[in-house]
């Protein structure tokens, strides 16, 4: 789940089986617009989220803004911010996602805003 290269792939065929089982209802506009694709950026553990930068034609990396697809249903948030806005909202507890709200029950303090890069996680 970490190799989010390799989830490119992945997540496109799973999420084109799931849209084409019934779960396109629950599709965000802005990706239902024609030449929109999803590429990977985050994931969730625990929870299984995934963050996807929401590519749309004629946009330019820096301007990509984040739908996040909720690990164990059909729901999407729309998060008209970039990346980065969206990451100090949600370590500062300013953010407004309902899945990326950390509480205090669900994560110590100490590593509350805590990021591990991959080679730590596995090791490396």
């Amino acid at each position: 789940m970490y190799d989010l290269v390799a989830q490119i792939g992945e997540r496109k065929e799973i999420l084109t089986e799931l849209w084409a089982a019934g779960e396109d209802e629950f599709l965000p506009p802005e990706l239902q617009e024609p030449g929109t694709w999803l590429l990977p950026w985050g994931y969730m553990e625990g929870g299984g989220h995934f963050l996807y930068w929401l590519v749309r034609p004629g946009t330019a990396p820096e301007e990509w803004t984040v739908l996040l697809n909720e690990g164990r249903g059909p729901y999407w948030e729309t998060h008209p911010a970039l990346c980065s806005r969206l990451l100090l909202e949600t370590v500062t507890g300013r953010t407004t996602s309902f899945y990326l709200e950390i509480s205090d029950d669900l994560v110590d303090a100490a590593d509350r805003y805590r990021f591990r890069p991959n080679t730590e996680i596995f090791g490396e």
